[in-house]
């Protein structure tokens, strides 16, 4: 008979039977057999089809997919759930070429695509994701231990939001702003990633080529990787205080009062020294988007730039200012008792008056709009939601003197550090509430800097971190300190892809911090419960607690009984299930023997019944059997491609194979060893052994391992598969052969070759600078500017694009090729000289980006060699240095130079440090050719990184104003008054911006179509009226006494004159400024 605890087992549904039928259980369709109160029968029933390897291995978008399971970490292939307005988006880019020489002028159109999508993972929560692919490309790796790849894998996760699937988390802000509010699902419960304007360019500009292939980690925790490397030192400054901006990230140092000093980089990690436009008290540096944003209290100064190279400078109320924010309408520089409020540009600001006066502010954030003023020892604090117009006074719930010291937001909530109690309180309605604070790291109570970046935040203090994805759970770490006076990381921003954390110091330290993520196997006992409770069990009704063993990953990707979800885990660990009581219990195989039994035991009868057979064994043929097991796994080594190993058994008639198709994450040597002690289960277990035992043994249960003794088979082990309680009271049961020594295997597998790339590709962006100047070269004989372009280290060469109609479509101009042009930021600024001499006294230190400079001769310095554009837009000058100094790293200094080259001159007095210096290698920088309708008309360019998408790059305005056709300035202007007329005689001699060199007996070139002059004379050194214009068409003309007369009212001894030579294409050419008297 059978117990009715069958009627349990099938609640349970068919919740496996590899103990019934011995290692063909691990074969799906093998006889598993239901639940029995005392046995584990194997009836026969339908096929259960388990997970597979194939399963999601290509992306979709399937109506009613199956939302897969995972455990510990693995692969997944999703599901597209969504794509913005059901469509790729579609970007024309235009490419002109022949003409001039070449023939007719040709345009090619390109049409390139990129899509916004959502893909669906998996069921969650997860903890994350370790690594990312697009099609063949390794595009995330928060795993990785190199600094690079780190900082390339979180500038890739700006184009991305992964969703973790919590019961809280918030509907994707894309979504909602093309589906609507109302319209669009959080789908809590659901893993699932949402890309960002994704180009398909690489990807044959489909979805289908763009596989998006995920490794979850289902349980990891963060990992800081931290760099380390050192502030250049620069005299003793200290208290620095950095901000980052798209293009980079500044420093400014607060100490000593009154400096110019700053360091600059690009990476957050190495920085270089540079110098601000103006000498001040600085106080602090904020980036947001391309925008820079400095105060100095003394004097009281803003500057604002989008490179780090131009400034716009604007003078502030005198007042004690603290820290800035942007709340994405208006910039706020908070002040005891004031804010200063600007609108995006900079270059006006208003002030509104706080409610009551407080302290220096130590913390100004924007959160959804809303600006929010503080400091750590005043209780009041102030909020405005109307673009700092006006500001509500509110108050902590901390205590007298106790408030937010600094803080950091993201979309739903601010955390902030309270004062110097060392503890942090959450904000969830936008600052008008704060939760009970609580301790961030024990034993610290002072954390200095609080900011925001990647889903993170981050707390800095003396010689360690703390980061926190919620506010509430923090991670404590420490830098590789190195002691030193007044030594602490002081300040901390956030780069773009991970957090910059620099000292009170020049000359010590800096450190990078990025953001990995490690992840812990899982452990069976967790899966198996995990997959019971699924199937409608309570904690209470399974036993999982000797199921030791570990895992590194699983996925269940169908619909199924139970079953079939945990078959795979029997052929990889080896386990058995029972009724025990009222629980259902799982132990493994190969446990010690519970009972041992002799041979008198054997052949249990009622009292009267003749002897029978005391061990009946029934044998399977070897043909049944199989000579060959093949594992098919997820391979750890291989990006969880499908790997297979096998084991054979050589000494055999048998011709079976049997292959398992596991979707479990397993190394080459875990697999084979999978297959060899599941070949040696099938050989080891073909024999069924039948015995009857008395009531004595009651006790035990299938699953148990028994040692018989016989005098005839000597002893042996069984693991019995049966047990039935007959009406005599005996035990009628049924075993295979057993053998712990069979579940340990020392099989080897095969070497794994890593397949895709194994490491992240760098982002590195494009730097491009577009230039409107004098003609240097004899191809800008038309109309035309100069474009060069280059990039950190990696860079692969870019493209320089145009749009001529506001970004509707975008014309390739010109392809660069790496390493780029010579380009730098320059530490000082250079003044004004005498530009017909070599200037041996002026030196001009620079940092350069790329390239290499080196020292010429005398002679090829006149001849063009190491000719240089120096400046910013509007006021470049055009130099030559003779004399290169390597000053260590990319620092050179240039000394023996000739200034005003190509008639700049007027620009040597206009330079401010950090102006740019771009060597004019005619090999790097490229001419531009344009039109004459182009000439004022503000186009849109952008630089983009070779097999990026034109979305890698915002628009950058640029007007090409003619300036290599703009004639020259005349010079020698000379003139002469006739001592009894009073009139005037003015001479000059013109210049040529074309050409110019000297040849005997041969005028310079007139590069115009027609000689022209005008003549403006002013009423008196301010040059602000003009009195009177004259044209000329020689470089000559009049002005007579009765003009004069006409003009001033008499003969005038001083003249004040401004010439000009004049262009039919660009107007009035650069003036010639000067007095005469005579």
């Amino acid at each position: 008979m059978s117990s009715g605890g069958q009627i349990f087992g099938g609640v349970v549904g068919a919740i496996i039977g590899f103990i019934g039928a011995g290692p063909q259980g691990a074969v799906y369709g093998a006889q598993i057999g239901m639940m029995i109160g005392g046995a584990l029968d194997p009836p026969k029933g339908p096929t259960i089809n388990g997970p597979r390897l194939t399963d999601l291995t290509v992306q979709g978008s399937t109506y009613g997919a199956v939302i897969p399971r995972v455990y510990g970490t693995v692969t997944v292939t999703g599901n597209l759930i969504w794509l913005e307005n059901n469509r790729l988006k579609e970007t024309i880019t235009k490419k002109k070429s022949g003409g001039k020489g070449g023939g007719a002028v040709s345009t090619t159109r390109t049409y390139t695509y990129s899509a916004t999508f959502a893909v669906g993972l998996c069921k969650g929560p997860i903890f994350g994701a370790r690594r990312i692919w697009v099609g063949a490309d390794l595009i995330y790796d928060a795993g990785s231990d190199d600094h690079a790849a780190i900082i390339a894998s979180n500038k890739a996760a700006e184009g991305f939001t992964l969703y973790t699937g919590t019961d809280t988390q918030e509907p994707d802000p894309r979504l909602q702003a093309t589906l609507g509010v109302a319209n669009t699902p959080a789908w809590r419960g659901l893993a699932y990633i949402v890309f960002y304007d994704l180009p398909l360019a690489r990807y044959s500009n489909s979805l289908l080529g763009a596989q998006v292939r995920v490794e979850v980690v289902t349980l990891g925790a963060i990992a800081p990787r931290v760099s380390t490397s050192n502030t250049p030192y620069i005299g003793g400054q200290y208290q620095l205080r950095p901000g980052f901006a798209d293009w980079g990230g500044l420093a400014i140092s607060q100490w000593p009062y009154n400096t110019d000093l700053c360091l600059t980089t690009t990476d957050g990690l190495n920085w270089s020294p540079g110098k601000l436009p103006i000498v001040g008290e600085w106080r602090y540096a904020y980036g947001y988007g391309r925008r820079m944003c400095a105060v100095s209290v003394s004097p009281a100064r803003a500057l604002m730039s989008e490179d780090g190279t131009a400034w716009t400078e604007a003078v502030l109320p005198a007042r004690d200012y603290g820290p800035i924010a942007y709340n994405g309408s208006v910039w706020c520089i908070s002040a005891t008792g004031y804010a200063a409020l600007s609108a995006d540009d900079g270059a006006t600001w208003s002030e509104t008056a706080l409610p009551s006066s407080t302290s220096t502010p130590e913390c100004c954030i924007a959160h959804n709009g809303r600006l929010l003023i503080s400091a750590g020892s005043q209780q009041a604090y102030f909020t405005s939601d109307d673009d700092g117009a006006s500001f509500t006074q509110r108050a902590f719930p901390f205590g007298a003197g106790v408030g937010i010291r600094t803080a950091a937001s993201t979309g739903s909530i601010i955390v902030g550090v309270v004062g110097t109690t060392g503890n942090c309180s959450i904000s969830a309605d936008g600052g008008e509430t704060w939760s009970t604070p609580a301790v961030i790291a024990p034993g610290i109570s002072t954390w200095h800097t609080m900011c925001y970046g990647r889903g993170y935040f981050f707390a800095s203090c003396g010689n360690g971190f703390a980061l926190s994805a919620d506010g509430v759970t923090w991670a404590y770490s420490t830098v590789p300190y190195t002691t030193g006076t007044g030594y602490s990381l002081n300040t901390t921003a956030f780069t773009g892809a991970v957090f910059s954390t620099v000292p009170t110091n020049f000359g010590t330290a800096c450190y990078t911090v990025g953001i990995g993520i490690t992840s812990e196997d899982d452990t069976l006992a967790a899966v198996v419960g995990a997959e019971c409770k699924l199937a409608g069990l309570e904690e209470a009704d399974i036993s999982v607690s000797a199921l030791t063993s570990s895992l590194h990953g699983y996925r269940v990707s169908t619909v199924g009984a139970i079953r079939g979800a945990l078959e795979p885990l029997q052929a990889v660990w080896p386990f058995d299930l029972r009724q025990h009581g009222y629980v259902v219990q799982f132990f493994p195989r190969g446990g010690a023997s519970v009972a041992t039994i002799p041979e008198d035991d054997l052949d249990a009868r009622p009292a009267g019944q003749p002897a029978g057979v005391r061990i009946t064994t029934a044998r399977e043929i070897d043909a049944q059997l199989p000579r060959r097991v093949t594992v098919r796994h997820l391979d750890l080594d291989r990006e969880y491609d499908t790997g297979a190993q096998y084991a054979e058994r050589l000494n055999s008639s048998a011709i079976n194979e049997r292959v398992l198709d596991l979707p479990v994450v397993l190394t080459s040597t875990e697999a084979a060893r999978v297959a060899e002690v599941l070949l040696y289960l099938y050989w080891r277990e073909r024999y069924e052994v039948a015995i009857t035992l008395p009531p004595t043994y009651a006790h035990l249960e299938p699953g148990d391992t028994i040692t018989l003794e016989s005098a005839a088979a000597g002893s042996m082990r069984l693991r019995l598969t049966s047990v039935h309680y007959t009406s005599e009271s005996t035990l009628e049961c049924t075993a295979r052969y057993a053998d712990a020594a069979i579940y340990t295997s020392s099989a080897a597998g095969g070497g794994s070759a890593v397949t895709g790339s194994g490491t992240v590709r760098p982002i590195v962006a494009t730097s491009y600078v577009l230039l409107d100047l004098p003609t240097v070269s004899s191809k800008q004989s038309g109309p035309s500017f100069l474009a060069a372009m280059s990039g950190a280290s990696g860079w692969p060469g870019g493209v320089l694009m145009q749009s001529t109609d506001a970004g509707g479509t975008w014309e390739v101009l010109r392809d660069f090729s790496a390493p780029g042009a010579t380009l730098g930021a320059c530490e000082n600024a250079l003044v004004a000289v005498e530009p017909r001499l070599v200037d041996h006294t002026g030196v001009l230190t620079v940092n350069l980006r790329q390239g290499a400079l080196y020292s010429v001769s005398r002679l090829a310095m006149l001849g063009g060699a190491n000719a240089c554009a120096y400046g910013a837009p509007g006021r470049w000058e055009i130099l030559a240095a003779q004399t290169i100094t390597p000053l260590g790293g990319t620092r050179y200094a240039l000394q023996d130079m000739l200034r005003g080259l190509a008639g700049t001159e007027w620009a040597m007095g206009l330079h401010a440090p950090g102006d740019t210096l771009l060597l004019l290698d005619p090999a790097d920088v490229a001419v531009i050719e344009a039109a004459t309708a182009d000439i004022g008309r503000p186009y849109l360019y952008r630089g983009i990184t070779l097999g990026r998408d034109i979305g890698t790059d915002t628009d950058r305005q640029f007007t090409y104003q003619g300036v290599n056709l703009k004639p020259l300035s005349p010079i020698a202007l000379n003139g002469s008054r006739h001592p009894t007329t009073g009139d005037w005689s003015l001479t000059w001699v013109r210049r040529t911006r074309a050409g110019g060199e000297w040849r005997d007996f041969v005028d310079a070139a007139l590069s115009e179509s027609s000689e022209q002059y005008i003549v403006d004379i002013y009423a008196d050194a301010g040059y602000t009226t003009v009195k009177r214009r004259i044209t000329a068409s020689t470089p000559a003309c009049a002005y007579s006494s009765a003009l004069q007369v006409a003009d001033f009212g008499a003969n005038q001894a001083t003249l004040y004159l401004k010439l000009y030579q004049v262009s039919a294409d660009v107007g009035l050419g650069y003036s010639l400024t000067t007095t005469i008297t005579r």
